[in-house]
């Protein structure tokens, strides 16, 4: 049972290590005492995990950036029927707007159009009656 203990306290160790520094020599030497290992063995391992937590740190970031854009993606994909949805239904609700709007502005344009017939047919008649008065004359 204290050999067991032991050696799941040993596996948690390097773990611990690794997310808490030493703050000075004597901390490292305690740890390395207390698992049962000279002092250097213990810098040793604590530069070596340091040298491979800096070696990975670029294939961490590739590996957040690539997961990033895949919950993105998959997001979009997620979220397409949805938009598409809800433009269907804009759509729809907008069109009596859209019909209403143009009935009004058909009402508002309607007396300008009968005024603009109203003078081109004054001006036709104007110059059509000069056409026939000068051909008489």
């Amino acid at each position: 049972m204290a050999t067991e203990m032991r050696t799941q306290q040993q596996d948690v160790q390097p773990e611990a290590d690794a997310q808490a520094e030493p703050q000075g020599q004597e901390d490292v030497q305690q740890v390395a005492q207390r698992a049962g290992q000279p002092a250097g063995v213990e810098q040793l391992l604590g530069g070596l995990q340091q040298q491979i937590a800096q070696a990975l740190q670029p294939l961490r970031q590739d590996l957040q950036q690539q997961m990033a854009q895949s919950v993105r993606q998959q997001m979009e994909q997620e979220l397409e029927p949805v938009r598409q949805e809800l433009h269907k239904q804009v759509d729809q609700a907008l069109e009596p707007v859209g019909e209403e709007l143009h009935k009004q502005i058909e009402q508002a344009l309607e007396p300008m159009r009968q005024e603009l017939q109203k003078q081109v047919d004054q001006v036709l008649q104007q110059e059509l009656e000069k056409a026939v008065s000068s051909l008489f004359r």
